[in-house]
């Protein structure tokens, strides 16, 4: 991984026959009302879709093997359950119980986060509890609408601040809410984002620790945007932290 966050690669024909794959059995899930009901979220314009791919531990989707450039620059972890994430007309439309503060973050800032720093108690105060080696994502239809967003060079940042926070402790026990906080807003005041859009057989692969969100949707009514996500974890958080 670059210096900045990131790295996309072009498709290629495995990639293109999995995606298709992918596509053919998300679609049917994503249409099911119970995965409806469980996984739409902000006004129903978004299908967070965690753990929604039946592929195999190879990653294989009905056969079909999932095989890219990408695979020479990430480290050897079990992968899981692909997240599908289904964007749709009109994202991000607002949820009954969201503030309007959060609505707006979401709205003028795409949502930015490090994955796998949870919101924890009524006061939803962040701790790392997800400790990822990379994520991976893998687009399985044509949209230019609603990309996922990244910041370049954010991780140098967030994980510089996030170590010194956390230092020799349990990541697990540490809240780094301030820390986290004060890492984001500098990111936003020194560096612009860049959208990540490939076609379906490429894939774009994220650092663990970049600021990255989905921007809003800009575009004229189209067929939802669908990326699956992989983002397998360490056994070590110490590894993560590193």
């Amino acid at each position: 991984m670059n210096r900045d966050s990131y790295a996309l690669f072009d498709a290629t024909k495995a990639g293109v026959r999995w995606a298709a794959a992918a596509r053919r059995v998300a679609t049917r899930i994503s249409e099911a009302p119970g995965f409806r009901a469980a996984n739409l979220r902000h006004g129903q314009t978004w299908s967070v879709g965690v753990d929604a791919l039946p592929n195999a531990a190879d990653a294989a989707v009905d056969g079909v093997a999932l095989n890219g450039d990408w695979q020479a620059h990430v480290p050897a972890v079990p992968l899981h359950r692909a997240q599908v994430s289904i964007v749709y007309p009109g994202y991000p439309g607002r949820d009954a119980d969201e503030t309007a503060t959060a609505h707006r973050f979401r709205l003028i800032r795409q949502a930015a986060h490090v994955d796998g720093l949870l919101p924890v108690g009524p006061a939803r105060r962040r701790f790392p509890r997800e400790f990822h080696a990379y994520i991976l994502g893998l687009p399985l239809n044509r949209s230019d609408n609603a990309p996922t967003v990244v910041w370049p060079g954010s991780h140098i940042i967030m994980q510089a601040a996030l170590s010194a926070v956390i230092g020799a402790r349990d990541p697990a026990t540490v809240d780094v809410t301030e820390a986290y906080n004060a890492a984001r807003r500098d990111v936003f005041d020194r560096i612009s984002p860049v959208s990540l859009q490939v076609p379906p057989g490429g894939a774009f692969l994220m650092h663990r620790f970049a600021l990255h969100g989905t921007a809003p949707w800009t575009g004229p009514a189209a067929p939802a945007r669908m990326i699956a996500f992989f983002r397998p974890e360490f056994a070590s958080a110490q590894d993560w932290l590193r």
